[in-house]
């Protein structure tokens, strides 16, 4: 049997003209309400919560329907499991479902629309689900989201959101629209990864962005994180990152190792700063820093030091545009003496140049 259409939204619309005429926003709703979707053949039909999520910078798989009579494969129709009106059903390949919708009120003004879609398979091997909301209050917040779920019967199980909200700061008005999203999966072998992201824009020009991964496979577990901000002038930004993975070894002892850096920028001066560290499996640990900072008149200073004691060394090149000779260049060289920095320190300096100097580098 087809399956019917949800109502269509009501709303203003035109009176009927003279000799009966309709407007064609009515004789469109008209065909909207009277429609019917045909028979549907496979849950790849109805939702894409029925497997789990692809990974960030994968290629997702595609959508496709094999017929059993060729063995062609043929794309698959975008999921119309939204446009469902409430009831439930069975599809052809077996697949079981169940729609549902409402409206909440709350504090404020609040108000929330949902509308819910689960179902599963006919061995039920697999059941999964499906919701989308959109929400809003009197204090000027609105909000709209989904989330699909699912689980299957090897162990297997998922979860896959995101959300978009406008809101006020309740301290300053501040108008800021946030977008978040979440992945994550779990196999029954134990094998598990997540990510998180999140973007917030504030009126006044502040924005914030981050994302926060990790994975587990097998005895190897991997971390990431980074982050963006900056400042609502425009001319001031923070970036940084940090990375760290382990792996348990077959005695229970652990190796780890990670890097990091760290970014602070305004009005062309800041800095740069870094690690690399790791831990053996006896607990010996190596640890290498390094930094720059930017003076914001075409010096940068250059540092470092490591765990090894590294031996230092200053380096600074800088070019010189030599009037009528464009290929001239002049490299200054700049080492200090052993005894001034610490065992282990290493230093570069760019050496400050007249203004009428060309553009400088540094190693």
């Amino acid at each position: 049997a087809g399956l019917a259409f949800a109502d269509a939204p009501t709303g203003l619309s035109l009176p009927p003209v003279g000799l009966g005429l309709q407007s064609q926003s009515q004789l469109d709703a008209a065909k909207a309400s009277a429609a019917v979707l045909p028979p549907l053949q496979s849950v790849l039909e109805l939702t894409t919560a029925f497997r789990p999520p692809e990974r960030t910078g994968a290629a997702p798989a595609a959508d496709v329907i094999v017929d059993a009579v060729t063995g062609e494969e043929t794309a698959a129709p975008a999921p119309v499991g939204r446009a469902l009106a409430d009831g439930s059903g069975m599809l052809a390949d077996g697949t079981w479902w169940e729609k549902k919708s409402g409206i909440e009120y709350g504090k404020n003004g609040y108000w929330k629309r949902w509308q819910l879609l689960r179902g599963g398979s006919a061995d039920g091997a697999v059941e999964w689900e499906e919701t989308w909301w959109d929400a809003s209050d009197y204090t000027g917040m609105k909000e709209m989201g989904a989330q699909k779920q699912g689980r299957n019967a090897g162990g297997d199980a998922w979860r896959e959101s995101w959300t978009e909200r406008l809101m006020y700061a309740s301290n300053d008005l501040d108008c800021v629209v946030e977008r978040n999203a979440h992945k994550w999966a779990a196999q029954g072998d134990g094998d598990e990864w997540e990510e998180k992201w999140g973007e917030h824009y504030h009126a006044s020009g502040k924005v914030a962005k981050f994302a926060d991964k990790w994975g587990k496979t097998g005895p190897n577990v991997w971390h990431e994180r980074w982050g963006e901000d900056y400042d609502s002038g425009g001319d001031a930004c923070v970036k940084w990152t940090d990375k760290w993975a382990e792996r348990l070894l077959p005695d229970n002892a652990r190796e780890q190792w990670g890097d990091k850096w760290h970014e602070a920028f305004a009005n062309g001066r800041g800095e740069k700063n870094g690690e690399v560290w790791s831990v053996g499996a006896g607990g010996e640990r190596y640890q290498r820093w390094w930094g720059e900072q930017h003076m914001g008149d075409m010096r940068v200073r250059r540092h470092g030091h490591s765990t090894t004691g590294r031996p230092r060394q200053h380096i600074a090149f800088c070019r010189r545009l030599v009037p009528n000779s464009s290929a001239a260049l002049r490299t200054v060289r700049h080492c200090q003496a052993a005894d001034v920095a610490p065992a282990g320190v290493l230093q570069c300096v760019l050496v400050h140049y007249p203004s009428h100097w060309g553009a400088a580098s540094s190693v």
